[in-house]
């Protein structure tokens, strides 16, 4: 570090502490403009955030990148591939049954339907008819018919895909205590009250019976 110009040691002094700052914040902290820290932090290297507008950055040494290249500080969340326009497709490609929008929002913790539209119209990625909602598959053919497939085959052996009065009025009754709670966490609350339902079911509910208005729900 020993090379390296005053301002940079600066930035990285700041985020090393922080793990993570705005542009804003890095301005301030080494009383520069937002040329001059990119121009400083390019030298050694830094991500930003997929989430917020771009608007944190940390550096390229900071993330510890999951399988899906996704790392979350908090509530910001860095991808290995960058933007969430590029992120998209990745996660798709790699997923094994495809992915809803609903799917993909809940991993990313952020809306994701202007990022799928733009991929499919840039053939970054395909999409099929999946109930009510679309399914998002890799544009590869051999991986699209390996994910079709699986996401089948999981349909298939899913004997809980029409919910009975009971599960549907528990399900209800929960949306009705915790109303912005994900339909995952939904299911989790279920199972541990011995009630075994799918998330996608309870996304199923949420949607027959529009209990999310629009724009409030990451879908």
């Amino acid at each position: 570090m020993d090379e390296l110009s005053g301002t940079t040691k600066t930035l990285v002094r700041a985020l090393r502490r922080s793990k993570i700052l705005s542009l804003k914040d890095l301005c301030q902290k080494a009383s520069c403009c937002h040329m001059t820290v990119w121009r400083n932090l390019k030298a050694v290297g830094y991500h930003t955030s997929f989430s917020h507008n771009a608007r944190y950055w940390t550096l390229a040494e900071t993330p510890r990148f999951d399988n899906d290249g996704v790392w979350f500080c908090r509530d910001v969340g860095f991808s290995w591939y960058g933007t969430l326009f590029e992120t998209t497709p990745q996660l798709i490609h790699h997923s094994m049954m495809g992915m809803t929008p609903h799917e993909l929002s809940e991993r990313l913790r952020v809306r994701v339907q202007n990022q799928l539209h733009d991929a499919f119209v840039k053939s970054r990625v395909h999409r099929v008819p999946w109930g009510r909602t679309q399914l998002y598959v890799s544009v590869d053919p051999k991986v699209q018919r390996q994910q079709l497939q699986r996401r089948q085959d999981d349909c298939g052996t899913d004997d809980r895909r029409s919910l009975s009065d009971t599960e549907t009025i528990a399900v209800l009754v929960e949306l009705v205590r915790a109303p912005r709670s994900s339909a995952r966490r939904i299911a989790t609350i279920l199972g541990s009250k011995g009630l075994h339902v799918r998330a996608e079911s309870v996304q199923m509910i949420i949607d027959t019976y529009d209990l999310r208005k629009k724009g409030r729900y990451p879908r």
